[in-house]
């Protein structure tokens, strides 16, 4: 694993909660503000093709709602801090929700700025039902905005993990996670001015017109995987009855079982 997607340890990270406040002021700024806007409009359309009976969202930040467009009725937010508003301050890598109970989870920055985001990620899949998406939303370490991250490891923002999607996809894929989908955005230089900011909107239309892979942020849409069942055909020559087999979705799962079974 390289330097850029390791996790950092618990020394140099500072917990979720007490991360949280300082993460909120930062997406307050021109900076953070205008990443925020470009997450929102990506989202938008991708949420609004999601359909179900539950939607669960949580994030380093409240001052958006990624929701706020889906066409689910039961939508709720968990808190990751008490400055947050949301149905429940809770810890994300024990989440209070019983398995395969929500159809949508999205998940705003978590992996970038917990401790353990190998098991935030498990706990998202494990409530997630069979057929349900996630939308997760990570800082890519491989763009202007990653490198000032690396360079400049001073403030809560910049204290977070380094995680590529590449990485993250992988994870999702031990966890039955499907990624069909990865947008990006913020290709521009990471400014706080706003008159700058606007000045370099060309690098903007420039990384999403040739779709380039260097966006400051990457957007994973991802589907957890079903297992189809199959009717197994009666052996006449026996007395055995027909039974029902799962087949898994994917070969990778298939071959898992097979091991286990040896």
């Amino acid at each position: 694993m390289t330097e850029e997607s390791r996790p950092r340890s618990q020394s140099e990270l500072a917990s979720l909660a007490n991360s949280c406040p300082a993460l909120s002021h930062w997406f307050s700024s021109a900076l953070g503000q205008e990443i925020l806007s470009q997450q929102l409009a990506l989202t938008q359309p991708l949420v609004e093709g999601l359909f179900g009976y539950h939607l669960m969202q949580a994030g380093v930040t409240d001052a958006v709602d990624f929701a706020a467009c889906s066409r689910i009725n039961h939508r709720f937010r968990l808190a990751t801090c008490p400055e947050q508003s949301g149905a429940a301050l809770v810890e994300f890598e024990q989440l209070p929700l019983p398995s395969e109970s929500i159809d949508i989870v999205l998940l705003h920055h978590l992996l970038d700025f917990s401790h353990h985001p190998h098991q935030v990620l498990r706990e998202a899949a494990r409530v997630l039902i069979p057929g349900g998406r996630m939308l997760l939303m990570g800082f890519n370490p491989f763009s202007l905005l990653g490198l000032s991250r690396l360079l400049f490891s001073r403030g809560a923002y910049q204290q977070g993990n380094r995680l590529r999607a590449a990485r993250v996809a992988d994870w999702m894929n031990l966890l039955d996670l499907q990624a069909e989908r990865v947008e990006r955005g913020f290709f521009r230089l990471p400014l706080q001015q706003r008159d700058l900011l606007d000045k370099t909107a060309w690098m903007e239309h420039l990384g999403s017109r040739w779709r380039l892979p260097w966006g400051g942020f990457y957007i994973i849409v991802a589907r957890r995987e079903v297992a189809r069942v199959r009717t197994i055909k009666m052996n006449w020559h026996t007395k055995r009855k027909p039974t029902l087999a799962a087949t898994p979705t994917s070969p990778r799962v298939a071959a898992r079982g097979k091991h286990q079974k040896h």
